[in-house]
């Protein structure tokens, strides 16, 4: 009987004591972690609101929830290029979170930008995924391989002679752009109704990731949620599902 008692108190004061290491680890973190969230959004808005001239404009109320709040983007000329707000749906292993940015007349989408994501590894995953289209080949001769001589210029290695052609590529760190990956970069310029999966090469809907159309249609769903979160707060007559 005292053994159990002992025991219990043990599980018990082992048990406060972890807790208490995770609360001061989530205390001593969250500032850090709210920090790194809003750095998150910000580059997200630029890259769906290309164009953006300043700090977006919040046009939602304060006491609306962040993650449902929506922004304004505006030129150098002072000009609306269009409206952005997070969105998210349920995926195939974890939650889906996107930020999407649509033009003036709510009518197409400039662009969106996957801010987390925990799908399966090497299949979901992929929708965050840049694909790289260097060669050794064209990393050394500047150029795809095709038929030339031997005895000729072409076969001289720039790379050894041109030190830019890191530059071209990319490599060096003050050339670094961000690149968006190609299952994003597939829904600029289409329109709601265009947001439809489809698991061949459509340019006129969105190409599923292969093995992975669950996350496709989760990733349409978080873009479709962050659109009607703008139609519903910008409550506009020009709004037209096309």
């Amino acid at each position: 009987m005292q053994k159990r008692i002992k025991f219990t108190v043990i599980l018990t004061v082992v048990s406060f004591l972890a807790a208490v290491g995770v609360a001061s680890t989530f205390l001593l973190t969250r500032n850090t972690i709210k920090k790194k969230e809003l750095a998150a959004r910000a580059e997200a808005l630029c890259i769906v609101l290309p164009g953006i001239e300043g700090k977006p404009e919040e046009v939602t109320p304060s006491n609306i929830a962040e993650q449902d709040r929506v922004f304004k983007g505006i030129n150098k000329l002072g000009q609306v290029i269009g409206y952005a707000a997070c969105g998210e749906a349920q995926g195939y292993s974890s939650k889906i979170k996107v930020m999407v940015g649509i033009d003036s007349k709510l009518d197409r989408i400039l662009g969106i930008d996957i801010l987390s994501q925990r799908e399966t590894p090497g299949l979901g995953t992929k929708m965050t995924k840049i694909e790289s289209k260097v060669t050794l080949w064209t990393l050394i001769y500047g150029r795809e391989l095709k038929a030339t001589g031997w005895d000729s210029d072409e076969w001289q290695i720039p790379l050894l002679k041109k030190p830019e052609r890191l530059k071209k590529f990319g490599l060096l760190e003050k050339e670094r752009k961000k690149v968006q990956p190609w299952f994003q970069e597939q829904f600029k310029n289409k329109t709601y109704n265009q947001l439809i999966v489809s698991k061949i090469k459509d340019p006129e809907k969105i190409t599923a990731i292969t093995g992975a159309t669950i996350s496709t249609k989760a990733a349409i769903n978080a873009v479709q949620d962050a659109i009607n979160k703008i139609k519903n707060t910008i409550q506009s007559t020009s709004w037209e599902i096309k």
